[in-house]
């Protein structure tokens, strides 16, 4: 046996030589049973020489392509080179050429352990936020088991969360093949298509998940958005009240039905419109009275439904912004100032950046003639021309260190220099504790950029209150909206 493998491996020496001095002599074809035991010698012997095998077995399969025990014996090889997508390729084309019986077993064996082996590996990346690491680990998966449908599903999630909708959908898709009635894969592929535009098919595996989770308050949640997206307002608000029903401290739920309820107050407000003569005052003949008492008793009606949505979504979040400005502005259009009032100052002391709120203030002190009003526009005015745009942040702990981050818009038209971020902390009471300050990641902002920051403190298990802001290296501060 010795001397057999010393002889092949001659032959192959001598031809690799050969080819190295630029001759164009071709490989001979050797018996299928030679590669076959070289490459077993190879890998079985007391020093095995995995590297070798791999080049006789390549060899091999390149004159016999369609023969399973040679993919068998390469997939093993690279079990043992700890190549696993190779492996895998090669036992699944063993198992596609019917490997006998025999190798099954051993092919199960080493790829159940390199199976788990890579899909920690793309987990461990995942949790480190190392996505493209992450796809790569699961993809193998997919190659070692393409039975087993976690590997498309892992797959698939991370495309999506990197908003690359067209493949996280074939991923999931593939997935669902294997596991068509797996919860969280109907979850994951209705989202990407979501997504993606494709709201019908959406809509189509949304109602599929309810039929076998009709408590899944997201994917009612998601119903809802489509069938305001197609304008069936009904339809949004019965699967409104469905979320309700499975789940009545669901804050987004109330919010979506005041919101509806706004919505479908604006055409009876046309309606009302078009019974106006051309100096704007209502006609006066019995049909049009009529129908204007219908029409005012309606939107009546609505905006009670409106307001009292809009208050339960107050009442479970009162840091609810986008409530509570629509809330004010329910209060608005029912003549309520002082509800009106006592919602939009919450929101300015909250905010003092937030635009909408201030406007919407300076008109409710107009209208009740408070001194303050005139203050407050001007302070609108300038909120509206602030340079800068907060488009998003967070903060949170990270070790030994709070940590603030998010994205900021140069919304002035003209090029900004030496921007900083300012991180400031205060205790559940609001008292300041301390602040830091870095500066933003573009400098120059050009106009219309968006830049990332992270400013980060020293943590205090006092803190509980974090603000952003921003200024100029030289310390002045810069203004900005949200």
């Amino acid at each position: 046996m010795k001397f057999t493998k010393i002889f092949w491996g001659a032959v192959l020496v001598c031809f690799l030589w050969q080819w190295a001095l630029g001759q164009k002599t071709e490989k001979p074809r050797l018996p299928l049973g030679a590669y076959k035991t070289t490459a077993k010698i190879d890998l079985t012997g007391a020093n095995p020489m995995y590297d070798s095998a791999i080049v006789i077995l390549n060899e091999a399969i390149s004159f016999y392509p369609n023969d399973a025990e040679l993919h068998f014996l390469l997939g093993k090889a690279y079990y043992h080179k700890n190549m696993s997508r190779e492996m895998g390729r090669h036992f699944f084309q063993a198992e596609s050429l019917k490997i006998q019986p025999k190798f099954q077993e051993e092919i199960q064996m080493m790829r159940a352990e390199k199976w788990l082996q890579v899909f920690n590996q793309g987990a461990k990346a995942f949790n480190e936020q190392k996505p493209d690491t992450a796809i790569e680990k699961f993809t193998i998966c997919t190659i070692l088991d393409p039975q087993d449908y976690r590997g498309f599903m892992n797959v698939g999630r991370i495309y999506s969360l990197k908003g690359e909708n067209d493949k996280a959908i074939s991923y999931l898709k593939e997935g669902l093949k294997l596991a068509p009635d797996t919860l969280d894969l109907l979850r994951l592929y209705a989202v990407a298509l979501h997504n993606a535009g494709k709201t019908e098919e959406a809509l189509e595996i949304y109602s599929k998940i309810i039929k076998k989770d009709p408590t899944d308050a997201s994917a009612l949640n998601n119903i809802v958005s489509i069938y305001v997206l197609r304008k069936d307002l009904d339809k949004a608000l019965l699967f409104c009240q469905k979320m309700i029903d499975v789940d009545s401290s669901f804050k987004d739920a109330y919010f979506n039905m005041g919101w509806i309820y706004v919505q479908q107050i604006q055409p009876i407000i046309l309606a009302l419109d078009s019974l106006k003569d051309a100096t704007g005052v209502y006609r006066t003949d019995e049909k049009s009275k009529v129908r204007k008492e219908e029409l005012e008793k309606k939107r009546s009606e609505l905006f009670t439904k409106a307001e009292t949505r809009l208050r339960k979504t107050v009442e479970l979040d009162s840091s609810d912004i986008d409530a509570q400005l629509l809330l004010a502005q329910v209060y608005l259009e029912q003549e309520k100032l002082d509800q009106a009032v006592g919602s939009l100052e919450f929101l300015v002391q909250k905010d003092s950046h937030n635009c909408e709120a201030l406007l919407k203030l300076a008109a409710v002190y107009a209208k009740k003639g408070v001194d303050k009003a005139k203050e407050t526009w001007q302070k609108a005015q300038d909120c509206l021309k602030a340079p800068l745009e907060l488009q998003s942040w967070h903060w949170g702990r990270e070790g030994e260190f709070v940590v603030a981050e998010g994205f900021v818009k140069n919304i002035s038209g003209e090029k900004l220099e030496n921007v900083v971020a300012v991180f400031s902390v205060s205790d559940a009471n609001g008292e300041f504790i301390t602040s830091d300050n870095a500066l933003i990641e573009y400098d120059p902002l050009l106009p219309e950029q968006t830049s990332p920051f992270k400013v980060m403190v020293r943590d205090n298990p006092a803190i509980q209150k974090g603000e952003i802001g921003f200024k100029h290296l030289s310390g002045e501060s810069i203004s900005f909206r949200k």
